[in-house]
């Protein structure tokens, strides 16, 4: 069951304030960083061991790198994410609304209460993960890959997911209203029986009443 084998942020440091802006190394170990923006561009830096509480990002952080890190009431709206590497990460409350996380890694990640419309996640993949009560409308996941990733009460309304394989996911607490899909890829899906009648019109299924 995926709560046994998902793993936490393993925080060991006795964690130090800083800035995250006054950052010049590539990797960065044990420090908290909270109510400031960051307008530095970061590329092929590592974060290991850093809690993010308040935190508004403006710049890329392309290429990153971010291992046992807790990000609180973060905004990464319009930033770029692409090719990021996320292990064992929580994100609680975080904007992410047009934020580009494309060709990104993620294992371990826990996503609550996440704002990620019109955000692209396209050829991420993702691994043991878990997103409750998060809101991806008209969000991009085309050509993702989830492997024992957990889904709850979150909207995807308008999303687009093609290329991507649903087998193993279960979508039956969320809405899924509008959500672009090629039939091929439902195989091993889990929906509430609402969903899986308004999914027939993808499989060129008709249904009639039987006649009296």
């Amino acid at each position: 069951m995926l709560m046994k084998t998902m793993s936490e942020p393993k925080i060991t440091y006795d964690l130090q304030e800083g800035r995250i802006n006054k950052i010049k190394d590539l990797r960065t170990d044990g420090v908290s960083f909270r109510d400031e923006e960051c307008t530095q561009v970061f590329h092929d830096s590592s974060f290991f061991e850093c809690t993010f509480t308040n935190v508004t990002f403006r710049e890329a952080m392309r290429s990153c790198q971010f291992v046992d890190c807790i990000f609180d009431h973060c905004d990464f709206s319009n930033c770029d994410f692409r090719e990021t590497v996320f292990r064992r990460v929580q994100m609680k409350q975080c904007r992410m609304m047009g934020t580009d996380f494309s060709d990104s890694r993620l294992q371990d990640a826990e996503f609550t209460g996440a704002q990620a419309r019109y955000a692209s996640f396209g050829g991420s993949k993702w691994k043991q993960c878990r997103l409750q009560e998060c809101i991806f409308v008209q969000s991009s996941l085309s050509y993702c890959e989830f492997t024992k990733t957990e889904i709850s009460r979150c909207d995807f309304q308008e999303a687009e997911l093609l290329g991507t394989k649903l087998s193993g996911l279960d979508f039956s607490t969320s809405k899924i209203d509008g959500f672009m899909i090629q039939a091929e890829n439902l195989r091993g899906v889990t929906m509430n029986e609402e969903q899986a009648l308004a999914c027939t019109k993808l499989l060129g299924i008709t249904i009639k009443n039987p006649s009296v």
